[in-house]
């Protein structure tokens, strides 16, 4: 058994091999079939569609046939592999050797059809170029027929066309010689006629040059008057704008000076809230320390007046206890005594220590009153300080205002000489309008002469061009008629006159660039004219802004000083009320105190 598994393996695997070769082939022969295909499809294009649908058919059958063997391909390989640890069955052998053989079959089969229909391509293609040799050959003929039929047609419709147009070229030439000799005796007297008007023309153009040239330099004249006025005013505007600069430095130290003020009003003001806040805390004290002395020195006199109702009562008592001693013996008296002794010893440490500590508060309180002398001192000096800092503050303002003032009216009088000036600037301005209102209606007048002056030369030239021409063609027909003589002198004649046009044609030329020139300046000025009207309406509404809020500063200002000056003047006034009472409550505890140490 083992024998014969080893025999099947054996023809299993040589059948795979032989079917992994026609797998190998047919796809070899694949892509061959394709570019056969594709190359009979470019070299004949007009195949049949059935012949090219049966192609698709069996490409598709071939791709169909290829997939069914590489799927059985795949699965003998795992058969294969799974026949390495079971057997394989002979009957499942049987039916894949039967696939194998009826798939080589179907590849014949395929391979022969393949070897069919590439026969019937050549065929085709074969019978494709025949067809298109001849038809070649056929549109060949045809159109070197049809060349040379055209080619004759068109000679001979030249040749007809040439006759008639020899015609009507003697038959016209007959009639223009009658005619130039008609025209030759017209265009002398034209050519006379014509240097008569030139004449005219030249002399009138002279003349419009010289006026133009003197109203150029009455132009020119003004031009520069204008030109070193508005320079006058440009030096006169660099002034205002310089003085304008300085008032604005000014104006820019005023505000800084303020700032300045501000920042020391704002200190001052801190320094008197630190003040009342210091005040307020020596008034408390001062109370506070009014109090405890009142309340000791109403202990203390309570404590005298206890100590003389005492003595009051050991007086009144005394004859009864000297009674009471005629009772005792000697001993007890002596004892009584000795008690009595040391009761009052008692009594005068107790009134002694109390005087020390009243004492030594009052030399607290003596201190106290002192340093708070030197505290209101003090408060006095920074007062007057202040006053004289505030003072200090209201010179500076006051100088600040007297310059404010002397700036304003300065730029208020240079305002008004500005204006002044610029009215007058402005009167010459309207009459240099109208100066150049003038000169725009004469250029447009010349320019209206120098149209009418291009449209002469252009209908004359005209004129000229054609006599031209005809004197070319009389020229042609002199010398066939031998009149060289006529001919020489209307040459002549036609070079003066062609230069003489060209010598107008320059001088039309020149005072046109003369005229666009004077335009251009003219242009030129009036722009110049409406930057410097503008620059000093700009430069007046500038200075008159400036000035305006410069007042309203000022007045703010103003304002916010005599504000600040009153609440100071206020506070100050505060702070000497309550020095007054201060000192009135200091004299009255000083007071207190000499009398109740005076009492004790």
């Amino acid at each position: 058994l083992k024998e014969d598994a080893l025999n099947e393996n054996v023809t299993f695997q040589e059948k795979l091999l032989e079917a992994q070769m026609a797998v190998n082939s047919t796809e070899m022969f694949l892509p061959l079939f394709k570019y056969n295909i594709l190359k009979l499809n470019f070299k004949c294009d007009i195949i049949a569609a059935l012949d090219i649908i049966k192609i698709s058919k069996q490409e598709d059958l071939l791709i169909k046939e290829l997939e069914t063997l590489k799927h059985v391909k795949e699965l003998l390989l795992h058969l294969l592999r799974t026949t390495e640890h079971k057997e394989i069955s002979s009957k499942h052998i049987d039916v894949l050797m039967h696939k194998l053989t009826e798939s080589e079959n179907e590849n014949d089969g395929l391979r022969k059809e393949m070897l069919i229909t590439e026969r019937r391509i050549v065929e085709l293609s074969s019978r494709l170029q025949l067809e298109k040799a001849n038809a070649l050959k056929a549109d060949h003929l045809s159109k070197s027929v049809g060349a040379v039929h055209s080619h004759l047609q068109c000679q001979i419709q030249k040749k007809e066309a040439e006759n008639d147009q020899l015609k009507a070229k003697i038959q016209t030439l007959e009639k223009k010689i009658i005619e130039w000799k008609l025209q030759i005796g017209e265009n002398k007297h034209q050519i006379l006629a014509v240097k008569e008007t030139n004449e005219q023309r030249k002399k009138a153009l002279k003349k419009a040059t010289r006026a133009q040239k003197q109203r150029a330099e009455h132009f020119e004249a003004s031009v520069e008057n204008l030109t070193s006025k508005i320079r006058k005013r440009e030096v006169k505007l660099s002034e205002v704008l310089s003085a304008s600069s300085v008032w604005k430095n000014h104006y820019e130290k005023a505000v800084e000076e303020k700032t300045r003020l501000e920042v020391q009003t704002e200190t001052l003001k801190e320094q008197i809230t630190k003040l009342l806040e210091d005040l307020k805390k020596i008034q408390d004290h001062g109370r506070n320390s009014n109090e405890e002395i009142c309340g000791k020195l109403t202990s203390i006199s309570s404590e005298k007046a206890n100590i003389h109702l005492e003595n009051a009562k050991l007086k009144v008592f005394f004859p009864f206890v000297l009674l009471a001693f005629h009772g005792m013996s000697a001993l007890e008296i002596v004892i009584f005594l000795l008690w009595l002794k040391f009761e009052r010893e008692a009594l005068l440490t107790a009134l002694e220590d109390n005087t020390v500590a009243t004492e030594a508060e009052l030399l607290d309180l003596q201190e106290e009153v002192k340093q708070q002398e030197n505290l209101a001192e003090q408060y006095k000096t920074e007062v007057q300080k202040l006053q004289t800092e505030a003072e200090e503050l209201k010179t500076r303002y006051e100088k600040v205002l007297n310059e404010n003032k002397l700036i304003t009216e300065a730029k208020d009088l240079e305002i008004s000489e500005v204006r002044s000036q610029m009215q007058a600037h402005l009167k010459e301005l309207e009459h240099v309008r109208d100066l150049q209102k003038a000169a725009e209606e004469r250029l447009q007048e010349y320019q209206e002469n120098m149209l009418s002056y291009r449209r002469s030369y252009a209908d004359k030239s005209k004129t000229i061009r054609e006599l031209q021409v005809q004197i070319d063609n009389n020229n042609r027909f002199l010398r066939k008629n031998s009149l060289e003589d006529e001919k020489y002198n209307i040459e002549k004649k036609y070079e003066y006159l062609k230069r003489q046009l060209e010598k107008m044609d320059v001088q039309n030329q020149e005072l046109a660039h003369q005229l666009a020139n004077q335009e251009e300046s003219l242009q030129h000025t009036e722009l110049q004219l409406k930057e410097k009207l503008a620059e000093y309406d700009a430069l007046a509404r500038q200075l008159e802004a400036a000035l305006e809020e410069g007042r309203k500063k000022e007045s703010e200002e103003v304002e916010k000083m005599s504000s600040k000056e009153r609440a100071l003047q206020t506070k100050i006034l505060a702070l000497e009320t309550e020095l007054r009472e201060r000192r009135e409550e200091r004299k009255r505890l000083v007071s207190k105190l000499n009398n109740s140490l005076q009492t004790v």
